[in-house]
């Protein structure tokens, strides 16, 4: 609840209820304990740890790790970022600090790449609309022809635009070549792209992919990056997936489009405020698939970030550099 007055005083602070393996909990354990703070934002966090010198090491997915957090924490070593996304963690102020950030780059990268296909099919197949269809007891009877909207749409020979080709943009490509697509990539940071990627600018990838998938980390640059002129050079008719960061995209005016139709549909896995509203254009619109950010969800991608919070953990706590470290 917050406002408790409850001290956490371990060396490790899980700062939210992120999915631990019973063996990386034994292992931080050994360092010297763990405690959960079931934090619901960096104010309740700042409350729970209060100025504790014991918490080195503070492990958030969500819960914003700023100033106000880190001035009641005046041990802190490390902040771990449960995922590959840290911004929610103000790494400049650490780096001030020096305080050591770090994320768990890659180690879901596989469950996001195969959430991707997953919305992507789903969304151009109809399926959560069929099983819907299919349990109220709307299937006619055998030999009658399915509704108009049961007709979908194959992958094989459609252009697929990667927008970020890191851990999870390049498990994407090699997907998509099994189903027999045409992949163009844009990645700014990428010196030297996998084989079989057609290096584009971001205008020429936005008006030549049928399908634009994201995966791009969210920064100052990235932020609002596909904004009302972004979206109006994209090909007409071109489907968009988003299992990155919500803010990447101008959600208004990517609305907008939709319900025009110039863009024809959307897999959304993220979105600039979660959980997105009922009332929220996006959740009204049966062209688009929504998801509750559950792109790393699986159990095995859930095993791999724990025992990389706990690798990383130990690295903090004996001084050393940890393998995920972000430069500053």
């Amino acid at each position: 609840m917050q406002g408790t007055q409850t001290k956490l005083t371990a060396p490790v602070v899980l700062a939210d209820r992120v999915f631990m393996s019973a063996s990386a909990l034994s292992e931080i354990s050994l360092l010297g304990g763990y405690a959960w703070a079931d934090a619901e934002d960096d104010r309740d966090l700042a409350e729970k740890i209060q100025g504790a010198p014991a918490v080195k090491v503070l492990v958030s997915e969500y819960v914003p790790i700023n100033a106000r957090v880190m001035d009641q924490a005046p041990g802190l070593k490390g902040i771990i970022a449960y995922g590959a996304g840290y911004d929610h963690v103000d790494a400049e102020e650490a780096a001030r600090r020096k305080v050591q950030v770090c994320n768990c780059r890659g180690e879901n990268a596989q469950a996001v790449a195969e959430l991707t296909f997953a919305v992507l099919l789903g969304l151009l197949r109809r399926t959560n609309r069929a099983d819907a269809w299919v349990r109220a007891g709307e299937w006619p009877k055998a030999g009658r022809a399915l509704p108009d909207w049961a007709m979908g749409e194959e992958l094989r020979g459609k252009t697929l635009g990667l927008v970020g080709v890191g851990q999870i943009g390049s498990r994407v490509a090699r997907i998509a070549g099994g189903f027999e697509m045409k992949v163009l990539a844009c990645d700014p940071f990428l010196k030297v792209f996998p084989t079989g990627l057609t290096a584009v600018s971001l205008d020429t990838l936005l008006a030549g992919a049928d399908i634009l998938s994201f995966h791009a980390p969210l920064t100052a640059k990235t932020e609002g990056m596909m904004d009302r002129q972004a979206i109006a050079r994209v090909k007409p008719g071109a489907v968009i997936v988003n299992t990155s960061r919500g803010k990447i995209f101008d959600e208004a005016a990517l609305a907008e489009a939709l319900a025009t139709r110039r863009i024809k549909g959307a897999a959304l896995d993220v979105f600039a405020d979660e959980p997105i509203g009922r009332d929220h254009p996006l959740a009204k619109m049966e062209q688009v698939m929504l998801t509750p950010h559950l792109g790393a969800l699986t159990r095995e991608a859930g095993e791999r970030l724990a025992t990389a919070v706990a690798r990383q953990a130990r690295d903090i706590l004996n001084g050393r550099p940890p393998e995920c470290l972000i430069q500053q």
